[in-house]
């Protein structure tokens, strides 16, 4: 699976290896907490556990992002599996998401605990992208500002 060490581990790294040991995943939440970036929360162990990409999500409250990843999780238990460009109206009942190809490389000091995890950046990632009430995503021609700005990654 991941990196192990004999110098002590840090404690997120062994509760993400029970995580994953238990239920195949983990989760982590980040926020800013002067508030100038939206949150983001990622899944680590999808790769171990199924082979997919990870999965990152923005814009969310914490309690939000665990049942949106959660439910990723529950459709790659059946089977499912998630590429860049895909839509898909099976992971939440309101609506569709949209998964889009994120680079490792140039946000792996925000994914670290992933990074930690796999020991390094072998690892995909993919970014759930959830639409306004309109049914635009980020990056549409009609989304607005709001929107892209919530669900921008930090590179």
């Amino acid at each position: 699976m991941g990196k192990h060490s004999d110098m002590g581990e840090n404690p997120i790294q062994s509760k993400i290896r029970e995580d994953i040991a238990a239920q195949g995943w983990s989760w982590i939440w980040v926020f800013d907490p002067d508030g100038g970036s939206p949150p983001f929360a990622y899944t680590i162990g999808f790769k171990a556990t199924f082979g997919h990409p990870e999965t990152v999500v923005t814009g969310l409250p914490e309690g939000t992002s665990e049942g949106v990843l959660g439910s990723v999780h529950a459709e790659l238990e059946s089977g499912a599996t998630f590429s860049d460009g895909d839509v898909s109206d099976d992971v939440l009942e309101a609506f569709a998401v949209r998964f889009m190809a994120v680079s490792v490389d140039s946000l792996s000091d925000i994914l670290t605990q992933a990074v930690e995890f796999y020991g390094g950046r072998n690892f995909e990632a993919l970014q759930l992208c959830w639409p306004d009430k309109d049914g635009n995503f980020p990056g549409d021609e009609d989304a607005p500002a709001w929107l892209n700005d919530r669900q921008r990654l930090r590179p």
